[in-house]
C-alpha cells in the first residue's frame, strides 16, 4: 500500500481512474447518449466499411501474400526501404481504414514475417481513412459532393507517400528481413477461419474504443461546448460531422489526416507488442494532416471544385440507413456465434 502511495505514476493512475468514475456518475446522461451515438455509428458506418478489410488484412498477413518480384514490391524496397510484405499492409491501411493497416502490421510482426524496426516504420506510415469513409460518408453523405471525397482520397494517398519518403530519410534503407533471415511460422489448419476470427475480435475492440471516446466527447461538451478543435483532437467522425456544417473542406482534410486520439488508440491496440514512440507518432499525424490539407487545397483549386455551404447534420449522426444498422447488428451477432463455435471446437480437440 505504501509503495503505491509513494509511486507518482501510480498516484496519477489512481487519480485518473477516480476522476473517470466520478465523471461517469455525475454525467451519466451524457455518457449514455455518447455511447448510444457511438453504437449507432459503429453499426451504420464502421462495421460495414471496416470489417471486410479486417478479414482481408488478416488473410493477407497469414497467407504470406506479397508483391515479391513485381513492380510495386521493387518500388517499396528501393524508394521506401520496406519489404513487399509490408507493402501489402501499407496499401491495405490506406484503402481499408485507420486500424486495418495496423492490424495487418501487427499480424505480420507476430508471424515473424517482418522485423520490429520495419513494423515501427510501417506503423508510422500505414494510416488512412479508406474510400468508404472519405467518399461515401464525408463526400456524398455530409458534403453532397462525390468530387470532394475523391479529392480527400487522393490527398490522403499523397500524404502517405510523403510520410513514407520522410521515414526513408530518417531511418535509412533496407529495414526489412531478407528472405534468408525469414523464419516461416507454423501454418494454421484453416487460415480463413483464423483470419475471420481475428477480424471479429479486432472489430469488436475497435467499436468498444469508439463508444468510449463518444461518451468522453459528450462529457467534454458539458465543459467546453461544441468546439470543433476538441472534436478534431479526440474523434475524427464527430469532427467531420461538425466541420461539414460549414463545408470547411480544408479543416476536414486536416482532421482526416490527423485521425484523432480515438483512432490513435485503436492503432496502438492493433499493433500489439510493437513498441513505437507515441509522441513521434502524434507528430507524424499532425504532419500528415497538414500535408493532406495542402494537397486538398491544391486539387480543389486545380479542378475548380466547390462545396455547397449549408448545414445538413446539426451535429447528429446520420441515421438514415436503417438497413445498414440491421445488417451490422446481425453481422456482430454472427461474429459472436462464430467465436463461440471455434471455442467449443478447441475444447473438443
Amino acid at each position: 500500500m505504501y509503495k503505491i502511495i509513494g509511486n507518482s505514476s501510480a498516484k496519477i493512475k489512481v487519480f485518473m481512474i477516480t476522476a473517470l468514475m466520478i465523471s461517469t456518475i455525475c454525467f451519466s446522461k451524457e455518457v449514455s447518449d455518447g455511447i448510444y451515438k457511438g453504437i449507432y455509428f459503429c453499426a451504420e458506418i464502421l462495421v460495414p466499411s471496416i470489417f471486410p478489410f479486417m478479414v482481408v488484412s488478416a488473410l493477407t498477413a497469414k497467407s504470406e501474400l506479397s508483391f515479391s518480384g513485381r513492380i510495386i514490391g521493387k518500388i517499396f524496397r528501393s524508394v521506401f526501404g520496406l519489404s513487399e510484405k509490408t507493402a501489402v499492409a501499407v496499401l491495405i491501411g490506406v484503402f481499408g481504414g485507420y486500424p486495418v493497416g495496423a492490424r495487418a502490421i501487427g499480424t505480420l510482426y507476430k508471424e515473424k514475417a517482418i522485423s520490429e524496426k520495419e513494423a515501427v516504420i510501417a506503423a508510422y506510415t500505414a494510416v488512412g481513412a479508406g474510400p468508404g469513409f472519405l467518399i461515401t460518408f464525408i463526400g456524398i453523405k455530409l458534403l453532397h459532393s462525390f468530387e470532394a471525397g475523391i479529392v480527400l482520397l487522393i490527398s490522403q494517398f499523397l500524404s502517405v507517400i510523403i510520410i513514407a519518403i520522410i521515414n526513408r530519410i530518417i531511418f535509412g534503407k533496407e529495414n526489412y528481413i531478407s528472405d534468408k533471415e525469414y523464419k516461416r511460422p507454423r501454418k494454421a489448419k484453416n487460415i480463413f477461419i483464423e483470419s475471420v476470427s481475428c477480424a471479429v475480435y479486432a472489430t469488436i475492440e475497435m467499436c468498444a474504443m469508439v463508444c468510449v471516446f463518444s461518451a468522453f466527447s459528450s462529457v467534454i461538451e458539458k465543459y467546453f461546448g461544441n468546439h470543433k478543435l476538441i472534436y478534431i483532437l479526440l474523434e475524427v467522425t464527430k469532427a467531420c460531422l461538425k466541420l461539414s456544417e460549414n463545408s470547411n473542406l480544408l479543416f476536414i482534410a486536416f482532421a482526416v489526416g490527423f485521425g484523432g486520439i480515438c483512432v490513435h488508440f485503436q492503432i496502438f491496440q492493433a499493433l500489439g507488442n510493437i513498441r513505437i514512440n507515441k509522441l513521434l507518432f502524434f507528430l507524424y499525424r499532425i504532419i500528415q494532416g497538414l500535408i493532406t490539407a495542402f494537397f486538398t487545397y491544391i486539387l480543389t483549386k486545380l479542378f475548380n471544385i466547390t462545396i455547397p455551404v449549408f448545414s445538413n447534420t446539426k451535429g447528429n449522426f446520420p441515421l438514415g440507413l436503417s438497413s445498414s444498422v440491421l445488417g451490422s447488428t446481425l453481422l456482430i451477432i454472427t461474429g459472436f456465434c462464430f467465436l463461440y463455435s471455434i471455442h467449443n471446437n478447441k475444447l473438443e480437440d
